[in-house]
């Protein structure tokens, strides 16, 4: 028995090299550090979302573990109407900072799904809560509903391997030129040590 053993240890460092390399990137998401100064804590990662359309988007967007359904996602909302928290068309949003988790998500199933689901309506946008971004065409005073005018597919970035914690996120909304899609996403990365 030993002996087998023996004959088998040394290929352990070399089956494990193997296994690594084929799911690399799940492995890098779940070991990035969250930042944080202490045990425990997490640092948080900045977005700024900069709408090259002419349209208001409308979404939701955060972060969250995909792993631990205990924790809390951070998210926030970009909703329809006029009393919430809008991204209209030719505008770009505020520096926003959100908690590090091992996803930032803009309107994917997995962050839908994580979504507390005893959260004050009057504080939750319902046009938002759908995947992806839509689109609104909101210039017309006279139209009691905004007209919704396309999608883009939601995305979804991990830790450790699309950014990491201390990052600034840019994220450009786009028309798309091709596609089933009216619209795109497309992220512009700012390491941490280039955003002090």
């Amino acid at each position: 028995m030993r002996l087998c053993f023996a004959r088998i240890l040394p290929l352990a460092p070399l089956m494990l090299a193997l296994w690594l390399g084929g799911c690399g990137t799940s492995v890098q998401n779940q070991t990035a550090s969250l930042g944080g100064s202490t045990a425990g804590s997490r640092g948080s990662v900045r977005a700024l979302f900069i709408n090259n359309t002419e349209y208001r988007a409308v979404f939701t967007f955060g972060t969250y573990d995909q792993t631990d359904r205990l924790t809390q996602p951070d998210f926030e909302q970009f909703g329809v109407k006029d009393r919430e928290q809008t991204l209209d068309g030719g505008e770009t949003s505020d520096y926003i900072s959100l908690r590090c988790g091992r996803v930032f998500s803009i309107g994917s199933p997995g962050l839908l799904d994580v979504l507390p689901t005893d959260a004050d309506p009057d504080t939750i946008s319902e046009e938002a809560l759908a995947e992806g971004v839509t689109f609104y065409n909101v210039s017309d005073p006279d139209a009691t509903n905004p007209v919704d005018v396309g999608t883009a597919a939601p995305l979804e970035a991990q830790i450790g391997v699309d950014f990491n914690c201390g990052a600034l996120l840019v994220i450009y909304l786009e028309p798309a030129d091709v596609g089933e899609n009216a619209f795109r996403i497309d992220v512009n990365v700012v390491p941490a040590d280039s955003t002090r």
